[in-house]
């Protein structure tokens, strides 16, 4: 790092599960928050609801917390409203291999108070779940087309095999700036 390079700090929380979940980062988060100074905040919401996916009101308990992006996993659609706030807005992901015509969005580049492009991409393992696409090959695609736009490229590999999340890593490693897996 050079004297005029000031690093940049992602904060990651998932999976944020129900109303205790939510408690928990409306409680603690203001201390992270305070001690750390991220630049940019991106939660997995896919269990703030009832343990089971996101509605309006996990959703804006999240964005109020502080998040910049929410993330999902194969809970997005357990709520019913979810697929209407997925289309409205652009900064609730669903993973990018769901099957084409999806709702919502599953990448955004996002611009930090500072001005920095973050680029942000959502992904569903296969291993042990069912009718995605492959992750591996999604996501290398996604990810060079962002890397046009922005060298700072966070991916939320959403997955039942920490191996395969391990290996999709791997694969995109000098491609992405941080790969995190969650389950």
């Amino acid at each position: 790092m050079t004297q005029d390079t000031k690093p940049f700090r992602i904060l990651f929380v998932g999976d944020v599960v129900g109303r205790p979940g939510r408690r928990a980062l409306r409680e603690l988060l203001p201390a992270i928050l305070a001690e750390e100074s991220p630049d940019f905040i991106i939660i997995n919401s896919e269990n703030s609801a009832g343990g089971f996916g996101f509605n309006r009101r996990s959703a804006n308990a999240l964005f109020g917390a502080g998040a910049h992006v929410l993330t999902n996993g194969n809970h997005t659609w357990d709520k019913a409203e979810a697929i209407e706030l997925a289309e409205e807005d652009p900064r609730i992901l669903r993973p990018e291999n769901y099957p084409p015509g999806a709702p919502g969005r599953g990448w955004g580049i996002y611009e930090t108070p500072s001005g920095v492009a973050v680029g942000v991409l959502n992904l569903l393992g296969r291993v042990f779940l069912n009718g995605f696409d492959d992750p591996f090959r999604v996501g290398r695609e996604r990810l060079e087309e962002m890397q046009r736009e922005t060298s700072v490229l966070f991916v939320d590999f959403h997955g039942e095999a920490t191996s395969e999340k391990g290996a999709f890593a791997w694969h995109v490693d000098g491609l992405a700036s941080a790969v995190i897996g969650t389950h």
